[in-house]
C-alpha cells in the first residue's frame, strides 16, 4: 500500500514554495494529483501477476538538495551527472521567458515550439511544470533512494547521464518504482523510445491504461501540454521492434557492437583491422560526399562514420536513403580517422534494417 497523503498544512506551504518560478495554477494542480494518486492505490481494478519489487542490484544513494530536475530526471549525491530515470519521458518545463509567453499566448508558443518536420520534438509545457512539481511532492520527506541499472553495458544515455530505474521504501517496508508511479498518476507515458523494460513492461502498462482511463496528468482533456501523444508512440513503436529484436538476437554476440553502450567505442579501437558488425541509429546520411558516409549516433557529439570507398556504394547493399533515427546493422572493417574508429565497407559488407537482423553462428 502506498504512503497516504501529507498533512494539508504541509501540502499548502510547499505549494507555497513551489510557486516562485512554476505557476502557482500548475502547482495546485500537481498537489491535486497526488491526492489522487494516492487515493487510487485502494481503488486499482486489475494487478499484474507479480507484486512490484526490484529484480536486479540495488545501489543506495542519497538525494542532494534540489534533487528533482524534473518530472524524469534527479540528482543524487556521489553522481558526478544526473540520473535520467528508465521508461519515463515527462514533457519539459516552463521556465522564465518561454513561461511568459506560453502563459500570454499557448496556442501561438505551442506552434512555433512543435515546429515543422516529421519528428515529434521536446519543449516546455505548463504540464512538464506540473510533472515537476508532482516528482517533489512524491519524493518529499525522502532522503534515501536505491537505483537500479538495467544493463551493465548501458548505464549512461545519450548526454552521459546515468540511466536508471528510482525505487524508494515505505515505512511499512514496500518497494516503490518511481517511474511506474509517475506513470500511473499520469505524468509520463511509458516511454519505449529506447526499447521495453521486461522486467517491469507489465507493470508500466498496466499504469498506464489506468492513468488514460482515469484521465489523469497528460491525459486530461484541454491540458496545456503535448498534443501528439499518438504520433509519439508511431515514433517509438519501430524502435522498440528493432530493439527487441537485437536483444533476442544479437546483444550477445561477441562480434557484434551496439552504439549508444558505455565499452562500444573502446570495442572498436580493440578491433582495428578486423571486420564487425555494428548495430545503431542513423544521425545522418551523406550520399554526396566523397566518399558517401553514413553516420551514426553514439553519444552527444560523438558519432561513428561509416564509409563507401571506391566503387562500392550503400545503394549496392541497401536503399537509396536512410530515415533518421532508425536502426540500421553495418558489416565492415574498423580503421582509424584522426584519432576515432570508423567502419568502412567494401562488396562483402551489408547494412541491413533494424527490421531485418543478420543470420550469424556464434
Amino acid at each position: 500500500m502506498r504512503e497516504r497523503p501529507a498533512m494539508l498544512t504541509k501540502a499548502l506551504l510547499l505549494a507555497g514554495l513551489l510557486c516562485v518560478g512554476v505557476g502557482c495554477d500548475a502547482v495546485e494542480t500537481a498537489l491535486e494529483s497526488v491526492r489522487t494518486w494516492q487515493r487510487s492505490a485502494t481503488t486499482t481494478t486489475s494487478k499484474p501477476a507479480e507484486a512490484l519489487r526490484p529484480v536486479g542490484e540495488l545501489q543506495s544513494a542519497q538525494l542532494r538538495e534540489g534533487a528533482v530536475v524534473d518530472g524524469d530526471t534527479l540528482r543524487l549525491v556521489g553522481f558526478d551527472k544526473s540520473v535520467r530515470v528508465l521508461c519515463l519521458d515527462s514533457e519539459e518545463v516552463l521556465r522564465g521567458e518561454e513561461l511568459e509567453r506560453a502563459e500570454a499566448d499557448w496556442e501561438g508558443y505551442q506552434r512555433e515550439r512543435k515546429g515543422e518536420g516529421s519528428f515529434t520534438r521536446s519543449y516546455g509545457t505548463f504540464v512538464g511544470n506540473e510533472a515537476t512539481a508532482w516528482a517533489r511532492e512524491f519524493f518529499k520527506g525522502r532522503s534515501e533512494v536505491y537505483v537500479e541499472y538495467a544493463s551493465e553495458r548501458h548505464t549512461r544515455d545519450f548526454f552521459g547521464r546515468h540511466l536508471a530505474h528510482i525505487w524508494v521504501k515505505t515505512p511499512a517496508g514496500a518497494w516503490l518504482n518511481f517511474g511506474v508511479e509517475a506513470v500511473h498518476a499520469g505524468w509520463s507515458p511509458y516511454a519505449t523510445e529506447y526499447g521495453h523494460c521486461e522486467p517491469y513492461r507489465e507493470h508500466f502498462e498496466l499504469a498506464q491504461r489506468e492513468a488514460q482511463r482515469s484521465a489523469r496528468g497528460i491525459w486530461r482533456s484541454g491540458q496545456r501540454g503535448y498534443d501528439d501523444y499518438p504520433q509519439r508512440f508511431e515514433e517509438w513503436a519501430p524502435r522498440a521492434r528493432q530493439i527487441g529484436l537485437f536483444r533476442e538476437r544479437l546483444a550477445a554476440h561477441p562480434e557484434v557492437i551496439e552504439l549508444g553502450t558505455d565499452t562500444a567505442m573502446a570495442r572498436l579501437r580493440l578491433r582495428v583491422g578486423e571486420r564487425v558488425v555494428v548495430f545503431g541509429s542513423v544521425d545522418r546520411y551523406s550520399p554526396r560526399g566523397r566518399p558517401p558516409k553514413l553516420y551514426l549516433r553514439h553519444r552527444y557529439r560523438e558519432e561513428l562514420m561509416v564509409q563507401a570507398p571506391g566503387p562500392v556504394r550503400f545503394t549496392d547493399m541497401t536503399k537509396s536513403d536512410f530515415e533518421p533515427r532508425e536502426f540500421v546493422y553495418v558489416e565492415g572493417r574498423v580503421e582509424m580517422f584522426r584519432g576515432d574508429p570508423m567502419v568502412v565497407i567494401d562488396a562483402q559488407s551489408f547494412v541491413r534494417s533494424g527490421e531485418d537482423p543478420p543470420e550469424l553462428s556464434l
